[in-house]
């Protein structure tokens, strides 16, 4: 594998300058692979090379050489918004070249402006589909994509979303796609219009293994045929300890939170003996223990476990928990996480030793189904292995329970290709959205012209045929398009949906909920909206379901489903309207994790989505012209986004005040801004001399913007 000083490398002062600063002194094989395919002549790229191959540097190379040499702007795509701001915190060493980074996720109904000013923009799929339908001028500049994890095109949920930002990159400027895991990279490179850059060198050479319980000896078989054993009753805490007690560090994957979180239990009892850094992890606990946006027993339920260097890292933490988490690990502080398998794709936190303890998982959409982990999520999770700088070599090690997972694990996961990329627009909810995401940004269309955009899809053209036809119809029935002489355009209500991001699904429901509505039942609105496509969803017990419907204190706008799967999703939806209701009337979030046995991190994400779900309702019903909705259903929408009873939503509207701090205003007879102008010293009683005088100060500025 050839290696490049970064004096041989040709690569232009001003990058040799930041790269030095950082400490790079060399271009390893891919990143030299990646300039003599012609990184630096701006052609089409798909790399596919291992995890922590340096695939970033070759992407911040292009992007910079790029705005350089031909002027433009470049945007780094990312799935996830956690590694958009890992990202964007990488690229900000190029300000001291002139550029600027940008980081932009989240917020969907705006044009983000602003980004005009900057070079560099690093954002999300959803996010810049959004910026393309609200047709954001400054798109217009840029002419450089960068495609971060391109396999996650084959998510059933998002891979639609990320087929239709490749298809408009392709369409706008130089794509560079990057990527651990593609099957069938030559035809997506074909379809990226692209060079195949494939390398398979690894900074960290990795052995996988197969682990499993003979007798008193857990057995190791290492793909090379080594074989090794060690003693211990059970096989993932043994190894992990072994690990451990060689100064390594071992991420362990397990297929639910629950599991998760038992086994992290179970290991830190054991870790008794290994030496921990206490004096460091006692300020881990210090930061945990401080944090605002954790539940006081989740809080305390990891503060002892840090403690004994073991952590558990799932989507029920909130993000501030699992930050920390992260950092802690990096600083090799903690020894191991048990995490659910979301970690392996969120964010670049490589240790020693991967367990992989279940090779199957519960799948959601079919009812008491379990289905195997894909051979991509394997070499997602096996390719954490290793960390650069400190292993000679990481080890991916799979626990099998019997004979039979042996030769599957053997044969499936040693043997055979990842999956390939296939498309998933295969579907009319995400094809219907593509159809608006198209019109939204190109404007009126002929449908032949439509077609031929649609067709730049992975999908084969006898199905991109079907659900164009099947999708202008349904639209047009819908009040979503307009189809007058073959020229297809948005309607007002379809070009609101599609600035609001709402799937054509979803906006239906709420459309048909509120003609239905004749009264102003909260509980009833929040269910509509939760019973969406876009809706959050969460489990929901035999008992809970009792108990809901008992406290059903109005009629709902959905009819009940007969359909096994779909009455899941209506109870489910019934559940986050009453968490939601729960928060909107100000209950403690400590009560509401516990009376609905949630995290943390599932009440942000449910607060999130029907903070977007009311805003989207409001604005469907504005459209609609339904003016007598209106008023109660921006209060419903401001009251969900801050917590807050109506009494209060005078009072969270000045910056720095949310529900707990206006409900201690309130109580203390300040019950508007005026009032906290009226009375600084109370205010400054009350939260205190610093904070309050800042609070009197932007109640102050926000009267005198009301009377501008």
């Amino acid at each position: 594998m050839k290696w490049l000083s970064l004096n041989e490398s040709g690569l232009p002062g001003y990058i040799v300058k930041v790269l030095s600063r950082r400490g790079i002194t060399s271009l390893n094989p891919a990143q030299v692979t990646a300039l003599e395919s012609g990184l630096l002549q701006w052609k089409n790229m798909l790399i596919t090379s291992p995890t922590a191959s340096g695939k970033t540097l070759i992407a911040e190379i292009g992007m910079v050489t790029h705005i350089k040499e031909r002027g433009g702007k470049a945007v780094y795509v990312t799935p996830l918004r956690a590694l958009a701001s890992e990202k964007a915190r990488e690229f900000k060493d190029w300000e001291e070249i002139g550029l600027k980074v940008g980081l932009t996720s989240g917020e969907y109904d705006t044009d983000d402006a602003y980004l005009k000013d900057y070079d560099i923009i690093v954002t999300t799929y959803e996010k810049l589909d959004s910026l393309y339908r609200h047709r954001a001028a400054w798109l217009k500049d840029v002419n450089y994509f960068v495609l971060d994890e391109l396999h996650y095109m084959g998510d059933t949920d998002r891979g639609g979303v990320i087929e239709s930002v490749a298809i408009r990159a392709k369409r706008s400027g130089s794509v560079l796609a990057l990527s651990a895991t593609v099957g069938n990279a030559e035809e997506i490179a074909k379809w990226l219009r692209a060079v195949l850059v494939s390398v398979a060198w690894r900074p960290v050479p990795l052995r996988e293994a197969v682990m499993y319980k003979s007798g008193k000896q857990i057995v190791l078989e290492y793909k090379d045929g080594e074989v090794r054993r060690i003693y211990g009753d059970d096989p993932v805490i043994t190894y992990a300890l072994d690990v451990i007690y060689k100064g390594g560090q071992v991420l362990i994957f397990r297929s639910s939170r629950r599991y998760a979180e038992t086994l992290a239990f179970k290991l830190a009892e054991r870790t008794t003996f290994v030496k921990l850094e206490k004096n460091e992890l006692e300020k881990v606990k210090e930061r945990i223990l401080e944090l605002e946006d954790s539940g006081t027993e989740e809080k305390e339920t990891m503060a002892s476990l840090v403690m004994k260097g073991v952590a558990y890292h799932h989507a029920g933490l909130s993000r501030g928990m699992r930050e920390i988490i992260e950092d802690s690990f990096r600083r090799r502080l903690l020894k191991a996480i048990v995490a659910t398998p979301t970690l392996a794709a969120g964010v670049n936190l490589p240790a020693r030793a991967v367990i992989i303890a279940d090779i199957s998982r519960f799948n959601r959409r079919v009812l008491g189904y379990r289905e195997e982990i894909s051979v991509t999520e394997y070499r997602q999770m096996a390719g954490r292995a290793g960390r650069p700088g400190f292993d000679k070599e990481g080890e991916a090690v799979v626990f099998v329970r019997d004979s039979d997972e042996l030769e599957y694990v053997k044969s499936r996961f040693w043997k055979s290709e990842v999956e390939p990329i296939q498309s998933r627009l295969g579907s009319e909810a995400s094809f219907y959205s593509f159809i608006l995401s198209i019109l939204s940004s190109e404007g009126k269309l002929r449908k032949e012209d439509l077609l031929k955009i649609a067709s730049e899809s992975l999908l084969p053209h006898v199905l991109v045929k079907k659900y164009l036809n099947e999708g202008l119809e349904w639209l047009e029935d819908h009040g979503f398009i307009s189809v007058v002489d073959n020229e297809v355009s948005l309607t007002k209500l379809g070009s609101r949906v599609s600035d609001l991001y709402l799937n054509p699904f979803s906006a239906n429901v709420l459309k048909e909920a509120l003609e239905n509505a004749d009264e102003d039942c909260e509980l009833a609105y929040l269910h509509a909206m939760a019973y969406t496509p876009d809706g959050p969803v969460v489990a929901v017990s035999k008992a809970e379901e009792d108990e809901m419907l008992d406290e059903l204190d109005c009629d709902l706008l959905i009819g009940e489903p007969y359909d096994e799967v779909e009455m899941e999703n209506y109870l489910s939806a019934l559940k986050v309207a009453f968490i939601t209701r729960d928060w909107i009337e100000e209950k403690e979030e400590d009560y509401i994790l516990k009376k609905y046995s949630i995290g943390s991190g599932d009440l942000r994400t449910i607060i999130d989505a029907m903070d977007w779900l009311s805003y989207s309702t409001y604005h469907l019903a504005k459209v609609l012209e339904m003016d007598d909705k209106l008023d109660f259903l921006m209060k419903l929408h401001e009251r969900v986004a801050e917590g807050v009873k109506e009494e209060l939503l005078g009072l969270v509207k000045i910056k720095g005040i949310g529900r707990k701090r206006a409900r201690l205003l309130y109580n203390a007879g300040i019950r508007k801004p005026e009032d906290m102008v009226m009375n600084p010293e109370k205010v400054k009683s009350l939260l205190g001399e610093k904070l309050g005088e800042q609070i009197v100060r932007r109640a102050g500025e926000f009267l005198s913007n009301l009377t501008r």
